[in-house]
């Protein structure tokens, strides 16, 4: 969504609207980690019913209510003009709806229906991307254009969902309060460790928003949409082998298990490399044509931005298998190194080279988190085989 987006901006706005929608984007995806506060894959699986659809949906009043306060610090108490905080201010009501209707989808997807909720889903999108698109045509306003959209947004997750979801949920159900502490205690960790990842990806967007223009803003967006890519096509391969790898793993299968990583990681080692050839050779040209400006002079930057979507693919699939060894307590020391090194360099890198910095700060986020999960799996690992003999 964000990339198609971005594209009408650019072409019907110019660059500096892109450069005001990018950290604008990047801004409201923070607010929604809040929103959403790591909850769906949770309820998805709460298939033995531990909790209420009731207790998930006053979470998710409670989360919301949190994450429109962020919205709000964000928008209007960090300095920026009234022009750039309508613009943040509004894309992320725009992208709030969000986790409105998470909530929904989960409890669709709990009792069978995953199909459901992205059908209903799809045609919230693309209603109001088209009144979106259509708006930009006609008023080049953002923050108008954004809100009015929110609006249509709103209306069609209300209708589509006050009657379907009834006939998903037990109405006699009674909310009990020590389930939803025992609820927000559980998924806490889950909402922290998504807003560390989503700011370690964010935190290139932050500093050019602080050191360098608009502009910049806009050609780093540009440039950082491949990296999508590769992050999308990577799970879409490894996804459906999760269930295999984790049934090996609990089997005692540690053979097959750890051929069956091995196979994965090849695919992501491959696949970034495929796509930063591809690139190298024609990918920025062919950028610089369809948003319709000069990328010429940021080969560095790309290539560092491609070379960091591996690493950070290649991190993502980590946290898989740590998750399978039940390891999760080292995911989150991973973000937490990352973080710390954007909080304390990033800025400073940006500053000083600019857009190759942004990528260089990227690249070198992703590392740090595959170096700590490349550790930990091959000191655990070792420690298992070791116990086997």
């Amino acid at each position: 969504m964000t990339a198609f987006i971005l594209f009408f901006v650019m072409r019907l706005n110019g660059v500096e609207d892109a450069g005001l929608f990018s950290i604008a984007s990047a801004l409201a995806y923070q607010a929604l980690t809040i929103g959403l506060f790591g909850v769906r894959n949770y309820q998805a699986a709460d298939v033995r019913f531990r909790y209420s659809f009731k207790e998930y949906y006053v979470l998710r009043i409670l989360t919301s209510a949190l994450m429109y306060g962020v919205v709000v610090y964000y928008a209007f108490f960090q300095g920026y003009s009234p022009e750039k905080a309508a613009v943040i201010f509004s894309f992320s009501l725009f992208k709030s709806i969000d986790a409105l209707e998470d909530v929904y989808q989960g409890e669709y997807q709990r009792k069978g229906r995953l199909d459901l909720g992205a059908y209903l889903q799809t045609i919230r999108y693309g209603i109001s991307l088209a009144v979106l698109i259509l708006l930009l045509f006609c008023v080049h306003d953002l923050s108008v254009c954004f809100l009015a959209a929110s609006v249509v947004s709103l209306g069609i997750f209300y209708f589509q969902n006050r009657h379907l979801i009834k006939e998903f949920t037990n109405r006699k159900s009674k909310l009990r309060m020590d389930r939803l502490k025992d609820l927000l205690i559980a998924t806490l960790p889950l909402c922290l460790a998504t807003w560390l990842n989503i700011y370690i990806l964010n935190a290139s967007k932050y500093s050019i928003d602080k050191v360098l223009s608009p502009e910049m803003q806009a050609y780093y967006g540009t440039l950082v949409l491949p990296v999508f890519t590769i992050n999308l096509l990577a799970s879409v391969m490894y996804r459906p082998y999760i269930s295999g790898l984790a049934e090996d793993w609990k089997s005692g299968n540690r053979d097959r298990f750890l051929k069956g990583c091995f196979q994965q990681l090849v695919v992501i080692v491959l696949l970034p490399a495929g796509i930063s050839l591809f690139g190298w050779l024609i990918g920025l040209r062919l950028l610089s044509w369809l948003y319709g400006i000069n990328l010429s002079s940021y080969m560095v930057p790309f290539l560092l931005l491609l070379f960091g979507g591996g690493l950070n693919t290649l991190a993502v699939f980590l946290t898989v298998v740590l998750t399978i060894l039940d390891r999760q307590n080292v995911i989150f020391l991973g973000y937490v190194l990352s973080f710390l090194f954007c909080a304390a360099f990033s800025d400073s890198i940006v500053a000083a080279s600019g857009l190759t910095g942004a990528g260089l700060v990227y690249a070198a986020a992703s590392g740090i988190l595959c170096i700590v999960y490349v550790g930990f799996l091959m000191h655990f690992l070792g420690k298992t085989k070791s116990a086997l003999k």
